[in-house]
């Protein structure tokens, strides 16, 4: 009997280890309380929204804006601004070999700009050029394959881009 109850203890500890491989989780824009943020904010799955008093994020309505798979957008976060690790950004846990994807805009109407993806020292380990948003624009998607497990964070590196979503995925 002992040595059943250790093996369904050995099996059971397998697979909640399994469960934590991965950090695979999403934040959608939609999903989100609307209002200007002025401290960071912990959402669902381990996304934190970077904000502080100087350095807002804003959660409102826009212009639908419908992906190549069909999902519409009828909220943003917006960035306001360019960004750094503790503001105006998106912080993420995700896994060495999990992939994360991205859509947004530029705020601008005719302005391309770069969303930085970089790791908890700050070093940019990836750029996605978010095209400009002439209202209601198809969002612009970007993905990178994660290097090793830790955070990660998203913010632009010019000016205010439109995050509609973001999914850490194996």
């Amino acid at each position: 009997m002992k040595k059943m109850i250790t093996r369904i203890a050995a099996v059971s500890a397998i697979l909640l280890m399994g469960a934590f491989a991965f950090a695979e989780g999403y934040i959608n824009a939609n999903d989100l309380e609307q209002g200007e943020l002025t401290s960071a904010k912990n959402e669902e799955d381990g996304f934190v929204l970077n904000a502080t008093a100087e350095k807002n994020l804003t959660i409102d309505t826009c212009p639908v804006h419908t992906a190549s798979d069909g999902e519409a957008y009828t909220q943003r976060i917006k960035l306001n601004g360019s960004g750094k690790l503790d503001s105006r950004s998106i912080s993420f846990p995700a896994k060495k070999g999990e992939t994360v994807t991205i859509r947004g805009n530029s705020g601008s109407k005719t302005e391309s700009r770069p969303l930085l993806i970089v790791n908890e020292a700050g070093e940019t380990l990836s750029q996605i050029n978010m095209g400009p948003d002439p209202s209601g624009a198809a969002p612009s998607e970007g993905s990178f394959k994660v290097p090793a497990d830790g955070t990660y964070t998203v913010y632009s590196k010019k000016s205010g881009i439109n995050i509609y979503f973001i999914n850490v995925a194996k």
